[in-house]
């Protein structure tokens, strides 16, 4: 049967007689309403029972009467749970301070986190929040109604339309959202299209304006390609010159590629480190005493303790530090000359564009020299040659 809570708050002890009148005692304990619970025979001499701390005492008569032994086998209860407590008084005020110290350490607000801002600096934001109360380290009960911090912080930050702040866990979140500055359109003035290199035109189009060059033109940097001036001489208009105007341009570069390389690679030696993480301090407790290595990469992973949707500011974090070493690689003269060529290509077209497209390679020199492949290349390069020219005076004023 099942302990009653009033018989645990007593307290029961379990009992183990051995007599040879085992159904002589039973018989006694029952007449004299002795409360006997989870009785079990063991064997014809042998007998198991529960009893209340109360009538144990009681039972030292009917021992001596059946001429049997009484073994005291297990206790149960509260007041052997106390006993227990005030024989390890230290070790439960251990476990509650744990806990107490858990506690409070989730109460504090340990980082705030800025987002959604791109012309109000974060700084501002936090100093802001600091002066309706919020900051770290500050405890959780202190703030103020979330969405109270929101409109205050809102009237309190010019550029702002909009701010959510919310709390998980440790961390406070505040979300802005900025105030939308209409985009300020670019103040057109009368002006050319001139030519941006020296060039050969391949292709021109005028959208607005008078062109000045045809395809298969030769042009120096600084022509007119496109005239913002428009009509006779005799009526004349001025407009905002636009088009396209694409011609050949060619670029120059020298490069070079060593025929000897060097990469790094890890070896697969490697070693580790814990540590205890309290707050933005990390304690190390393992990974003492080792060597660092002359050349290593080094990886973290932190795992913060959570209770529920709450993270504590309390965790283990791990460095995994792995040996690296270099090593040689011996390029072919044609493997150099090509890496030489790509880099050329890259830089060619990082200074003519996007659209630009090459046309034409040419190797001018080619020289093995202290180690590495030295070229001279010629690129031919079919891009968009256009830039602006204010026009600053007008005929006939």
């Amino acid at each position: 049967m099942r302990q009653s809570l009033v018989e645990w708050l007593k307290g029961t002890v379990e009992v183990e007689l051995r007599s040879a009148q085992v159904a002589q005692f039973l018989n006694q304990a029952t007449v004299d309403k002795l409360e006997l619970f989870n009785i079990r025979l063991i064997g014809s001499e042998c007998v198991r029972f529960e009893i209340s701390v109360e009538q144990y005492f009681l039972l030292r008569k009917y021992v001596r009467a059946s001429g049997g032994k009484l073994k005291l086998v297990g206790k149960k209860g509260f007041p052997f749970l106390l006993a227990l407590m005030e024989k390890r008084l230290w070790f439960a005020v251990g476990i509650t301070a744990f806990f107490a110290i858990i506690f409070l350490l989730a109460s504090l607000v340990w980082s705030i986190e800025v987002a959604g801002n791109k012309r109000i600096p974060s700084d501002v934001i936090i100093a802001a929040a600091k002066e309706e109360g919020l900051y770290r380290y500050q405890w959780s009960f202190k703030l103020q109604d979330t969405d109270v911090l929101s409109k205050k912080l809102v009237n309190a930050i010019p550029g702002t339309t909009w701010i959510g702040v919310e709390k998980v866990g440790t961390k406070v979140k505040i979300q802005i959202v900025e105030s939308t500055i209409p985009d300020q359109r670019e103040l057109h003035s009368p002006r050319h299209l001139v030519a941006s290199n020296d060039a050969v035109i391949t292709y021109i189009i005028a959208e607005q304006g008078k062109p000045l060059v045809r395809k298969n033109t030769r042009v120096k940097k600084g022509d007119v390609l496109i005239s913002g001036i428009i009509g006779s001489e005799a009526h004349s208009q001025i407009v905002i010159a636009q088009g396209t105007v694409k011609g050949l341009v060619w670029y120059e570069y020298e490069v070079s590629a060593p025929l000897v390389q060097k990469y790094r690679v890890l070896t697969g030696e490697r070693q580790s480190r814990s540590y205890i993480v309290l707050g933005d301090r990390a304690l190390q407790i393992s990974g003492f005493k080792q060597e660092p290595y002359e050349k290593s990469e080094t990886t973290t992973t932190t795992d913060m303790l959570s209770i529920g949707k709450y993270t504590l500011p309390i965790g283990k974090m791990k460095e995994l530090e792995q040996e690296a070493t270099f090593e040689e690689r011996e390029l072919t003269v044609e493997e150099a000359k090509a890496e030489s060529l790509e880099q050329a290509r890259l830089r060619v077209l990082a200074k003519a564009g996007k659209e630009a497209e090459i046309v034409s390679e040419i190797v001018l020199h080619e020289a093995t020299d202290n180690g590495k492949v030295v070229m001279k290349v010629l690129y031919e390069v079919n891009q968009s040659i256009t830039k602006e020219q204010p026009i600053v005076h007008m005929q006939g004023d």
